[in-house]
């Protein structure tokens, strides 16, 4: 099933979101901190590779904007934040 075709999950904070975001292992522990400190519990599924970690959560669609201002005040880029409807699959995340 390609992105488009998937079926937003709707709620009324928007539609569910899949967010991704890469780093290198040694800014790991700074990323999830950085993440914690959002108004919304994050509960990350975490992708190790050799040279990266990318870090993969649900979120509502208002949540984003709060994301991108925290990994910005934390020293990350906001605009490597990936976003996809809920059910699609991220291709080449990291």
């Amino acid at each position: 099933m390609s992105a488009s075709a998937v079926t937003p999950i709707h709620g009324r904070d928007g539609d569910l979101v899949s967010l991704c975001i890469a780093t290198d292992p040694k800014h790991l522990e700074d990323l999830l901190e950085a993440l914690s400190r959002a108004s919304f519990p994050i509960n990350p599924q975490l992708w190790h590779r050799a040279t990266s970690v990318t870090v993969e959560f649900p979120a509502w669609e208002s949540n984003v904007e709060e994301l991108k201002t925290l990994l910005t005040l934390n020293g990350f880029d906001s605009a490597e934040l990936c976003v996809r409807p809920a059910l699609a699959t991220f291709e080449a995340a990291g």
